[in-house]
């Protein structure tokens, strides 16, 4: 699993540069959530805008 959480931190970072912990959490690996076979990953942006990334973990 963290390899797939690190990949998405890394699409992230590639698309948005600057990203931040959303959510009241502390750290990026506390930002995603699994729902329906699916992993997401949840931060935010320098704009205070929140965004969301995923992939499927079938």
């Amino acid at each position: 699993m963290d390899k797939i959480k690190n990949e998405l931190i890394r699409k992230a970072r590639d698309r948005y540069e600057n990203i931040f912990p959303c959510g009241g959490t502390q750290n990026l690996l506390e930002c995603f959530t699994i729902e329906n076979g699916q992993m997401y990953f949840w931060f935010n942006t320098p704009d205070n805008s929140t965004h969301a990334l995923y992939t499927d973990l079938a």
